[in-house]
This record gives structure tokens, C-alpha cells and sequence, in this order.
């Protein structure tokens, strides 16, 4: 089995770590930060810049506060 490390816990390195453990790697990532995904969760003022897959309505009734910000 091949070993793969990763350098940063970001999108693209825990993108790069799944692609290769998918691919029968042993895949370990390593960040500077106290968890994986820091940056993703601090973006868009703790917000994120993730949503999900739905029409607009399903998405706006999923939002816990201020749905408006999206517009």
C-alpha cells in the first residue's frame, strides 16, 4: 500500500487525501491549524461557502438565521 502525505487540512488537501485513499492509499494529512477545515468554516463570516443541493426555497427554509444574506 502506498503512503501519501498531505501538507494542509484545506479543501484541496482533504480533497487530494480522499482521492487517495479512494485509490487504496494510505492517505495522513498534516495542518498547522487545532482541526481540519478551518478556513472552509470561517469563510463568509463563519457562514461558510457550502451549501447544498436544492431549489432556492429548500435552501432559503434551511438557513437557521438571516436567510436574506444570501440575496
Amino acid at each position: 500500500m502506498k503512503k501519501i502525505i498531505v501538507i494542509g487540512g484545506g479543501a484541496a488537501g482533504m480533497a487530494a487525501a480522499i482521492a487517495a485513499a479512494e485509490n487504496g492509499c494510505a492517505a495522513t494529512i498534516y495542518e498547522k491549524n487545532e482541526k481540519l477545515g478551518k478556513k472552509i468554516y470561517i469563510t463568509g463570516k463563519g457562514r461558510c461557502n457550502v451549501t447544498n443541493d436544492c431549489d432556492m426555497e429548500g435552501l432559503f427554509d434551511s438557513v437557521v438565521t438571516n436567510s436574506r444574506f444570501l440575496y
